[in-house]
């Protein structure tokens, strides 16, 4: 079993390791306690095709392991791994990395489940706000279009009927000199 320390200096010979059909746990001690924190995987289609994951090119990858790998442990997303264009391994969340967190961030499990639940749905309320800002001034400025147009149409109305008027005016005018 790797440390996180060992993967993240070493990743691809760990994941080159990985026996098929399995999955090799990646732990990390805090207080004497072993945690569960990552899993690497070989991709098999069968199992992991139909998965929702991010993809990851090895060398991307290669480039930015502690990076991916802190958002693949911290967000919880499962990321496949390519090797020329092809999925290869999957990164996910370990056993124990809520448990992990929690012990990280000093609280419950339930206490950091209800945090990161009160945070998504904050985010999904802005957003709503944000969503229903963009549609009424949408609205706003398709009324504002649409009296805009009316003004015109009436202004060009109201020479028309100015235009007509000066010829029934020139008209009578005659009568009067006849």
């Amino acid at each position: 079993m790797p440390s996180l320390a060992s993967w993240i200096q070493s990743w691809r010979e760990v994941a080159e390791e990985v026996p098929a059909g399995r999955y090799v746990p990646i732990n990390v001690e805090r207080d004497g306690v072993s945690y569960e924190i990552l899993r690497i995987s070989n991709f098999d289609p069968q199992i992991d095709g139909e998965r929702r994951f991010v993809r990851t090119g090895a060398r991307e990858f290669d480039d930015r392991v502690a990076l991916f790998t802190h958002l693949t442990r911290d967000i919880g997303l499962v990321r496949v791994i390519s090797l020329r264009g092809r999925p290869r391994w999957v990164l996910e969340p370990g056993a124990d990395s809520l448990e992990w967190l929690a012990d990280v961030e000093g609280v419950s499990v339930r206490e950091l489940s209800l945090a990161a639940r009160e945070g998504a749905l904050g985010r999904r309320v802005a957003g709503l706000v944000r969503r229903r800002e963009r549609r009424s001034r949408e609205v706003l400025e398709a009324q504002v279009q649409a009296l805009r147009e009316r003004a015109e149409d009436a202004e060009a109305e109201a020479a028309l009927q100015r235009a007509e008027l000066q010829t029934k005016e020139r008209d009578l005018s005659r009568y009067d000199k006849d």
